[in-house]
């Protein structure tokens, strides 16, 4: 059985591979002409980035599309008109709103001071003469677009610059808390408006800030983009404030949104060093240990960038065209990228080292992409399913991520398998010429002209490579140094025990998961909202407000309904989540209104309602029921409560559940649980979900593909094995880098997929193609194959994004930290744990004792050759015999190429007794 699998492995090798060689061959007679093509093709595309749409708004950005809480908030959004213009209540609001708003912190370290009260009122007095001007110029005051309360801006903490609020201070110390009882304004509820307060019977005693909220506008196009423009003249006075009185901390209704977008662009602005130090660690690893001015191939390192490079100007500008939105987190691509393309960079360069250096161009461009070409086809097409997989999400980050992210993969293989192929070619047509790597001059060989120096020697003369040995560099050597090892019986014995102890670490790891994003995490921590977010969230109660909307039409006069409501409300505050002394309920105060509930029929009912709401007293319902405009039934109406501070997220998340639970358990009334902080609570409750179901899809697609490139069920098996470790492994290890489970370490954890499989198919595809006499054998000839380009894709790939570990942006930090961990773990696997599984376990060779598939000029050479033996090997070395003739050389070098390919195809040589002299 094992043998037909390799023989159905060899059958899709062959057939495959005989595609890509004749492409190769293609590029081989035409480079020129492909590369210009290529070249044009990526800069036309990359014009379409004049259309980036960059989308910087976190709710929609980082908040489930479509989700329940969105659908709710519209809901709300259509039965509650905006009264943000006359009667304006922070909680009845569908959404956050828009505001500045302000911390105080008197320097005292009580805000229950006469002194600190009157400083806070000149404060007040400041915030009420900012002003802006609208799109027209003209100028507009706060007093012109703030929500009105009252026939008053609306500005949350303004009770404590209330001169009777005052005067009550001045005179005692006993202020009742949570409510204020004021003689016009009614009952308010200022207690999410102290920070630290000190409570005592019911009364405050003492607090060390104050919050203080402007609301603003939204009930026209006009105050909306008005109420923009005053966020940003609000910021810069904020910015420039200063007392000597109190010190404060600041934000805005869009603060979170500019700091992450101006944190991203900074980081993105850091691409350039990150695209030096690529190009530098590429033409360094192509350099050649053999220092000589024909064989250098640093030139290929920089092509290899280049091309990467081009791929993202063309994915960015093609996604922009298509108008996919440009999001904050799609500016780690370019880091991503860089790396995968180097990567296959280096797996191409390994092939065209790896074939028989006496065939033509065209062969061994044709032989590299039979091989190499395979392997940057199958770890391109994982990465770009694993992102195929991620557009099914319902986060707008990491569907349009996974789509910029995807194009970029496709772009970043086509000009590989072009730009950088049709380079490869140029480069070994221009050794074959015996040219100069830099000005491309035909120099002589350096057994010519022996009378000159050294150092002219070195860089004015050379020869072309004439086995991999020659073509390697100082860094291609060090794998094929230390990875055999690894095939020894102690140290499989030491690898098989290190990565059980892995294993282990890695699912306690996922034990300790937790699901969420901290939003100020997504800003440094320098950011003005950083700082703000830590005193609010430190200091101030978090408390949800929540609203129980019943949305359809109820005879409320009728006495079951009452009980019925009465009853999901006990319900509801019986929940220890929830304030028994917070509700605001229009339907008990005016039950309690003796002089104007009537009840007798639902006409009396609303008749007296609509009495009760006219009170200026209790302005605060009147948003609170929509009456029909027949007056004669009531359409809506909503109820609400308060939750206690809740601030881990997965509490957060647990809290909306049980509301909504609640309501929808009281099936025979149209009621919802509604808050706007459900829209971010939302990702809380489904992160889990639509990771494991985006990896199960990711997962599925790259097991697809795998087989059709490699259908043997030992590798599929290895394979997935190999990408389940991974991904535990990452997992594991968010609680150790202090991150959460995430839409965006959601993102890393399908990049992981893409990875994990591209090492380790590397390493399988190389185990297949190589031959040996056993598996030990094999192996060892498959990490001579695959081990260098895998060791250097790792090192790209982390120089890719080491410069991230100075990013101030939690995206690009997070990035980097994933991204450690994937390549570290994923080379881990792909170069120690597979290798020895393999070798233990993998599939057996077909055909007995094969000598190893190396097509190099010195691996292949007959070791009775007495051509080689009397002429030390090669054709240049009778060259420098004197009284040789030319063609004596070219008959020499004529044999000892027939030589290679009899070598090359294992076929069996007769003992060869011919001579120089014969020939």
């Amino acid at each position: 059985m094992a043998t037909c699998f390799e023989k159905c492995y060899d059958v899709v090798e062959n057939k495959i591979g005989s595609v890509f060689s004749r492409y190769g061959k293609f590029v081989a007679r035409h480079p020129w002409k492909i590369i210009i093509t290529a070249v044009l093709v990526n800069g036309l595309l990359g014009i379409g980035m004049i259309r980036l749409n960059v989308v910087i708004d976190v709710e929609r950005v980082y908040t489930p599309i479509g989700s329940q809480a969105s659908k709710d908030g519209e809901k709300v959004s259509d039965l509650f008109p905006d009264l943000s213009g006359s009667n304006f209540i922070g909680y009845q609001m569908p959404d956050m709103g828009r505001y500045g708003e302000v911390i105080v912190i008197p320097k005292g370290g009580n805000i229950l001071n006469a002194q600190f009260l009157t400083q806070l009122k000149t404060f007040h007095t400041f915030l009420l003469s900012i002003g802006t001007s609208d799109n027209n110029g003209k100028t507009v005051k706060l007093t012109d677009i703030c929500a009105k309360s009252l026939g008053s801006c609306a500005i949350d903490g303004d009770l404590f610059v209330d001169d009777q609020f005052i005067a009550h201070v001045n005179s005692s110390h006993s202020i009742p808390f949570p409510y204020y009882n004021h003689t016009i304004r009614g009952l308010i509820y200022y207690e999410q408006n102290v920070g630290g307060a000190v409570v005592s019977s019911n009364t405050l005693q003492a607090a060390p800030m104050l919050l203080m909220r402007v609301n603003l506008r939204k009930d026209s196009d006009y105050f909306t983009e008005t109420a923009k423009k005053w966020q940003d003249s609000f910021l810069a006075k904020m910015k420039g404030f200063s007392s000597n009185d109190f010190n404060i901390v600041f934000s805005h209704s869009d603060s979170l949104s500019e700091e992450l977008n101006e944190n991203v662009i900074g980081d993105i602005t850091i691409f350039s060093i990150t695209f030096t130090l690529m190009i530098t660690y590429a033409c360094v690893a192509t350099l050649t240990a053999r220092c000589d001015v024909v064989g250098q191939r640093a030139n290929l390192g920089f092509a290899g960038v280049i091309a990467a490079g081009l791929a993202i100007v063309a994915a960015f500008g093609l996604c922009s065209a298509c108008g996919v939105e440009f999001v904050s987190i799609v500016g780690v691509i370019p880091f991503l990228i860089i790396g995968i393309g180097v990567d296959d960079m280096f797996m191409l360069m390994s092939g065209i080292t790896n074939t028989n250096y006496g065939e033509s161009v065209e062969d061994r461009i044709g032989e590299t992409m039979k091989t190499s070409g395979i392997s940057i086809t199958i770890t391109s097409l994982t990465d770009l399913f694993a992102f195929a997989a991620g557009t099914s999400s319902v986060f707008l980050s990491v569907r349009n991520f996974c789509i910029y992210a995807g194009v970029a993969v496709v772009f970043c293989y086509i000009n590989q398998a072009t730009i950088f192929l049709a380079s490869i070619a140029i480069n070994e047509n221009r050794t074959n010429d015996n040219r100069h790597f830099l000005t491309c001059l035909i120099v002589p060989t350096p057994d010519k002209e022996p009378k000159k120096t050294s150092c002219h020697i070195l860089c004015c003369k050379g020869r072309k490579p004439e086995n991999s040995t020659e073509s390697e560099s100082f860094l291609d050597k060090f794998p094929g140094w230390i990875l055999p090892k690894i095939i020894s019986v102690p140290a499989k014995v030491i690898i098989l025990i290190l990565f059980s102890g892995y294993l282990s670490v890695s699912i306690w790891g996922v034990t300790l998961m937790e699901e969420g994003l901290e939003m100020q995490n997504l800003v440094s921590q320098s950011s003005y909202y950083y700082k703000y977010r830590e005193f609010l969230d430190k200091n101030f109660p978090l408390g949800t407000p929540v609203s129980f909307v019943f949305d359809n039409r109820l005879n409320y006069s009728d006495i079951s309904i009452q009980e019925k409501i009465n009853d999901l409300l006990l319900i509801a505050k019986a929940e220890n989540t929830i304030k028994n002394s917070v509700e605001i309920n229009w339907f008990t105060e005016y039950k309690n209104d003796a002089l104007h509930y009537m009840n007798s029929t639902e006409s009396d009912f609303i008749k007296g309602l609509q009495s009760f709401l006219s009170l200026t007293s209790n302005a605060r319902f009147r948003n609170d029921v929509v009456i029909d405009k027949s007056n004669s039934s009531i359409i809506a109406s909503r109820i609400h409560v308060m939750s206690e501070s809740i601030k881990e997220s997965q509490e957060q998340g647990k809290f909306m559940q049980r509301m909504r639970d609640l309501a929808s358990d009281r099936t025979v009334l149209p009621v919802f649980a509604f808050s706007p902080a459900f829209l971010f609570y939302e990702q809380y409750v489904i992160i889990l979900s639509q990771t494991l179901q985006t990896l199960g899809i990711a997962v599925a697609m790259v097991f697809f593909i795998t087989f059709i490139f490699m259908p043997h069920p030992l590798l599929l098996l290895y394979i997935t094995t190999t990408v389940a470790m991974i991904t535990v492994g990452i997992f594991g290890s968010l609680p150790f880098l202090d991150l959460t489970l995430s839409s965006i370490t959601m993102i890393h954890i399908i990049m992981s997929i893409g990875f994990s499989v591209d090492f380790a198919a590397h390493i399988c595809h190389g185990y297949m193609i190589s031959k040996g006499k056993d598996r030990n054998e094999r192996m060892k000839e498959g990490l001579r194959r695959s081990g260098t380009p895998i060791f250097h894709g790792a090192i790209s790939s982390i120089l890719g994004v080491i410069i991230l570990a100075a990013a101030k942006s939690y995206i690009f930090f997070s990035f980097f930290k994933v991204m450690i961990v994937v390549i570290t773990v994923g080379i881990l696997h792909a170069l120690f744990l597979l290798p020895v599984i393999l070798s233990l376990v993998g599939p057996p060779i077909s055909s007995g004792t094969v000598a190893p598939d190396s097509v190099s000029r010195e691996q292949t050479r007959p070791e009775n050759d007495n051509v080689s033996n009397k002429a030390s090997g090669t054709y240049e070395d009778i060259s420098k015999q004197e009284n040789v003739s030319y063609e004596r050389i070219e008959a020499t070098k004529s044999y000892h190429d027939k030589a290679l390919e009899l070598g090359r195809f294992n076929i069996q040589r007769p003992v060869v007794s011919t001579t120089p002299t014969d020939i």
